[in-house]
């Protein structure tokens, strides 16, 4: 009885070995079969350059075989360039479906991409070395050794690039020093040869133009991205303008009071003269021939003096108004470009080193984002807040100035 049942059970473990032997082995020969029916790609080489808006073609081995099983798609095959995959371009079958070309276009999808690939943080400043291979959506990548020279800046474009701007800059620089395009508002002093001071408000608004204008030609250049424009550049944009428009404000309100007091004294002299004229009237009747009522005419008189003396009073004062304001409008002369910024009345004052201060640092961080990261800098409100801040200062400061 014994002997049967371990007869049995050795005969069961036989037949489970059996079973698990043929089954290993229908495994092995379905895994062989389909790695026989689907082959296995291979990036061999790439033409053409390595750049935006050009094409290349990627030569594939066994792509022929491989598209012609069921369900390989070429379509779904996408560019990776130093491993960032460039969803938004598909490639198109060349020379006998040995190839792919892809035609290197911004596409919205890839806008991360291309600003990883592009961004100046590595290598060389106009080109560098990357892997090129094609991949899928998943992730998994085909083997490639393939490397190519990526051109991230045109050297011809980059040079018209910097020579206009630096010729832009030059004629602006012989503007500012030939005209009052940023100085100060109002008349010239009158002493010879000199000028007006030059406006830390409008020089903070000629930085402002020429960092954001360099920024965004420098990004449209190397990405052809035109939306690059941020609101936080917009807002930087609008502190330094709404700096300078104050500031013309306060200046030109200036000028308005004295306007508007000198008109009143003219209109007083206006009145005296009136009354002299009407005292002499008086004056004459009262002597030749002698009037029927001689007391009325010199109560009239009397009347009219007291009037006159009352506005030559007037006049007085306003003189002295006129004298005071015209001490606060007349414009001083320029000394030096430093001076003129960071000082006033009382030499070197604190909220003009801060804005220039603050105006430089933000610049140096503009300048160099841009440069690495190929975007315009996002500030947060905050800062934005800090440089409103510093120009409310500043214009707040100019107003006890304009009320003399």
């Amino acid at each position: 009885m014994r002997r049967n049942l371990l007869t049995q059970r050795i005969s069961n473990m036989l037949s489970y070995c059996l079973l698990l032997a043929i089954g290993l082995t229908l495994a092995t020969a379905s895994t062989i079969s389909a790695e026989e029916k689907s082959p296995s790609l291979e990036v061999t080489g790439m033409e053409g350059k390595l750049a935006l808006y050009h094409t290349v073609k990627i030569a594939i081995a066994n792509l022929p075989q491989w598209i012609a099983i069921k369900d390989n798609d070429p379509s779904k095959l996408i560019l990776y360039i130093d491993g960032n995959a460039l969803r938004g371009i598909r490639g198109a079958l060349i020379e006998n479906n040995s190839k792919l070309q892809f035609d290197l276009k911004r596409d919205p999808k890839d806008k991360e991409a291309w600003n990883a690939l592009l961004s100046r943080n590595r290598d060389d400043f106009f080109t560098r070395m990357v892997p090129v291979t094609l991949g899928f959506e998943n992730g998994v990548q085909v083997p490639s050794n393939v490397k190519s020279t990526l051109i991230v800046i045109n050297r011809s474009w980059f040079m018209i690039f910097v020579i206009s701007f630096l010729i832009a800059i030059l004629v602006f620089w012989w503007l500012a020093y030939k005209s009052d395009i940023i100085r100060e508002t109002g008349p010239q002093p009158q002493a010879n040869n000199q000028r007006k001071p030059y406006s830390l408000a409008r020089t903070q608004m000629a930085f402002w133009f020429f960092t954001i204008m360099i920024s965004y030609v420098f990004i449209w250049m190397v990405t052809s991205d035109l939306s690059n424009l941020t609101a936080s550049v917009l807002g930087l944009m609008g502190i330094s303008a709404g700096a300078g428009l104050g500031s013309a404000i306060v200046d030109s309100g200036k000028r308005s009071d004295l306007g508007t007091v000198k008109e009143k004294r003219d209109n007083v002299a206006d009145e005296a003269n009136k009354l002299r004229n009407e005292i002499g009237q008086f004056t004459t009747m009262l002597r030749d021939p002698p009037p029927a009522k001689p007391e009325e005419i010199r109560i009239k008189l009397e009347d009219k003096k007291t009037a006159l003396a009352e506005k030559e009073i007037e006049i007085t004062q306003i003189e002295r108004r006129i004298k005071d304001l015209t001490a606060g409008v007349k414009p001083d002369a320029s000394e030096r470009f430093i001076d003129d910024i960071l000082c006033d009345d009382n030499g070197v004052s604190f909220h003009r080193f801060q804005i220039a201060a603050w105006t430089i640092v933000l610049i140096l961080i503009f300048f160099v984002s841009v440069y690495r990261t190929l975007t315009m800098p996002e500030f947060d409100a905050t800062l934005l807040g800090l440089m409103g801040i510093s120009s409310g200062t500043y214009i707040g400061f100019k107003l006890p100035k304009q009320q003399g």
